[in-house]
């Protein structure tokens, strides 16, 4: 019988470990199989966020916290009758004095003054529907101005001078800043244009009275 013997310089044992190549590919499975709960979890959260955001997309948006407040959604002239698509609802966590909370409190309203887009709606400026209200300072004084086309051109809240006129022309201010509260309509003969009612100056009143009943007075655009 013969035994075999080992070739010297021979290590025991070396033929019973995996050559190279077989070493490689052990390698990179063990390498797949460590790496792939990692990869599970990204896509679970990646879905999970697909998820979220599709349901914050779909949910419906949460009402506004604060005080409501009506804003204007355009840039809106003087005396303009305000409609549902001119207003806004909106919130604040503070809101001025007379602030309206409800569109439907101003649609059909008569705005006292310019206004623009995003500012809040407040009660002074919107034209009292019971009728004039001069404001502090002021009272209400009924004019014809001379020239009745220029009532055309008036709406409620815009400022004008009021001027008298002599018969040779010559002009004097009596009031230089009044506000035109409410423009009444022609009876339709040429003698009578419409009047205009003004809010001025108390101090100024009776003056602008006696001018009106005995003299001529006009009225000029600031």
């Amino acid at each position: 019988m013969t035994t075999r013997t080992d070739r010297p310089g021979r290590r025991p044992g070396r033929d019973l470990q995996p050559r190279w190549p077989a070493r490689l590919r052990q390698r990179w499975a063990d390498r797949r199989r460590g790496g792939r709960l990692p990869r599970n979890l990204r896509r679970v959260a990646a879905a999970a966020l697909i998820l979220t955001a599709a349901l914050l997309l779909a949910a419906p948006p949460r009402p506004a916290t604060g005080i409501p407040v009506v804003e204007v959604s355009r840039d809106l002239p003087v005396g303009a009758v305000l409609q549902a698509a001119d207003l806004a609802p909106a919130s604040r966590a503070q809101a001025p004095d007379g602030a309206l909370a409800d569109p439907a409190q101003a649609v059909g309203r008569t705005l006292a003054g310019a206004a623009r887009r995003g500012e809040l709606l407040t009660d002074v400026r919107l034209v009292d529907p019971v009728g004039p209200q001069p404001g502090p300072g002021r009272v209400a004084v009924p004019i014809r101005p001379a020239d009745g086309t220029v009532t055309e051109l008036l709406r409620p809240g815009m400022h004008v001078a009021v001027v008298s006129v002599t018969d040779d022309g010559v002009a004097t201010v009596l009031v230089p800043d009044a506000v035109v509260l409410l423009i009444g309509t022609a009876d339709g003969r040429r003698d009578h244009d419409p009047p205009v009612v003004l809010a001025v100056p108390q101090d100024g009143a009776d003056r602008v009275v006696a001018v009106a009943l005995t003299g001529t007075v006009a009225l000029r655009f600031i």
